[in-house]
């Protein structure tokens, strides 16, 4: 038993990386207000005329030492009352000063350890620690900021506790000998990054619409408010892609991007659920893929990592991810998983279903793998091409939906219930007869035990 430890204190200039935004806010209005001073005085300095603008100019340099000593002291006791600690069985992260808040997070509920390096935080060689568990949204536990060395000794440690296994001494030597693990992306070249960016949709509906606003009786007065909407998404699509790469180290995959943010993600492959090829129409001609993943407690990735584990690459990257990462091994995939085209489905919509799906109904099928299905493939997009894959023990819950149309024409969709992610799957506009089938067989899967273990989250008065 690990005897039970003092709180460890995150690192002092924490307060001010939390709140930077704010200071830089206030140097900018301090200097915006005093400029004219400042000016004033330097000219009288150089014209003999000293004493005009040097009183308003010390009495503001006082007031913002003062200030500046005020912030220091309040985010001190701030400051103070926030530690973290790990025990035998969880990570915990205390906070608040009037009422203390206890966050703690079991290695077992453990889904995912990252290393954020925020822009800020590089320049002072900081970094914050999130611990992704499965509690849902709001449940990540942020430890930071810390020493860059300090977090990445934190992160190791995480990792090592949530996904302890036996292993043999020689194993652990392997591992120990190439902790980098295997390469399993290679780091993708910037041109690539810009080149597929300038290829999505999102790029290409702002340059036509600063174009068309530009000659509109409007004109900037629009133009700004849309780029400030669309900017954003932008620059998601490249600091999401910058520089990515990714490897393998044992049962553990790591992953590496950013551009002003660098993040570094370590994801169980066990935590990995449902997996999706994609192919953006632009994208078509130069014979790209990305590969999205839903991974266990993640959900929405707004403020967590990315779910891409391939941000662009060719579709021999993406299948040798896919087998890496997903249930099939590779000559299930050579059979029959090529994302471009469905080479054996099993299910697929008949010709009434043109009414509903006129442009896709050749390219939607699935696919079961196995005598007692272990993996569903499913198949869809003529445009946009996509392939979603699922181990069937991980689907939560089966849905048999008939809408009025379809009901009309003797049709229904078989809708999978996932956790929540951004890979969601269905079997669409099949013959009621083969919906019905479809959902007999899975709901025979095999399921995995049921876990009675606490999420570990608790609050303190």
């Amino acid at each position: 038993m690990k005897a039970a430890e003092e709180f460890h204190r995150v690192h002092r200039a924490t307060p001010f990386l939390r709140i930077w935004t704010v200071l830089v806010a206030m140097i900018a209005a301090f200097a915006f207000n005093s400029g004219a001073s400042v000016f004033t005085f330097i000219w009288g300095a150089a014209t003999g005329e000293y004493g005009y603008a040097l009183i308003p100019i010390l009495l503001t340099l006082v007031g913002t030492l003062v200030v500046v000593a005020l912030i220091w002291g309040m985010t001190g006791i701030w400051w103070k009352a926030v530690g973290f600690r790990i025990t035998d069985e969880e990570v915990q992260l205390k906070r608040g000063v009037i009422s203390t808040d206890l966050r703690t997070a079991r290695f077992d509920r453990i889904q995912a350890v990252d290393l954020v390096e925020s822009f800020i935080a590089r320049i002072f060689r900081l970094a914050e620690v999130r611990v992704e568990t499965a509690g849902g949204s709001n449940s990540a536990i942020n430890i930071g900021f810390l020493r860059k060395s300090e977090a990445e000794a934190l992160k190791k440690e995480l990792i090592d506790a949530s996904h302890h296994s036996p292993r043999t001494a020689s194993r652990e030597a392997e591992e120990d000998a190439g902790a980098a693990g295997e390469v399993l992306v290679p780091t993708i070249p910037i041109k690539r990054t810009l080149a597929s960016t300038a290829l999505t949709l999102t790029s290409i509906v702002t340059i036509i619409g600063v174009v068309l606003l530009f000659f509109t009786p409007f004109g900037i007065s629009v133009a700004l408010p849309f780029l400030a909407g669309m900017i954003p998404a932008l620059w998601r699509l490249i600091d999401r892609s910058w520089q990515f790469n990714a490897h393998l180290r044992g049962d553990i995959l790591d992953v590496s991007y950013g551009l002003a943010n660098r993040r570094r993600q370590s994801i169980p492959l066990g935590r990995i659920h449902a997996v999706k090829l994609k192919q953006p129409l632009l994208w078509r001609c130069v014979g790209w893929w990305t590969v999205t993943v839903t991974v266990v407690g993640y959900g929405d990735t707004a403020e967590g990592g990315t779910s891409k584990i391939l941000p662009v690459g060719s579709k021999e990257l993406a299948l040798k991810v896919l087998e890496a990462v997903g249930p099939l091994d590779a000559r299930d995939i050579a059979e029959s998983a090529d994302p471009a085209h469905m080479s054996r489905p099993q299910y697929t919509p008949p010709a009434s279903a043109r009414l509903v799906t006129p442009i896709d109904l050749t390219r939607q099928g699935v696919t079961l793998i196995g005598k007692q299905p272990h993996t569903v493939i499913v198949h869809e997009g003529r445009f946009i091409p996509r392939m979603s894959v699922i181990e069937t023990s991980h689907i939560q819950e089966l849905t048999l939906s008939r809408g009025p149309l379809q009901r009309l024409l003797g049709l229904s969709t078989v809708v999978f219930n996932l956790v929540q992610g951004p890979v969601s799957m269905s079997a669409s506009d099949l013959r009621a007869e083969d919906g019905k089938e479809l959902l007999g067989v899975l709901r025979r899967r095999q399921l995995p035990a049921l876990e009675s273990t606490p999420l570990g989250q608790i609050s303190l008065d």
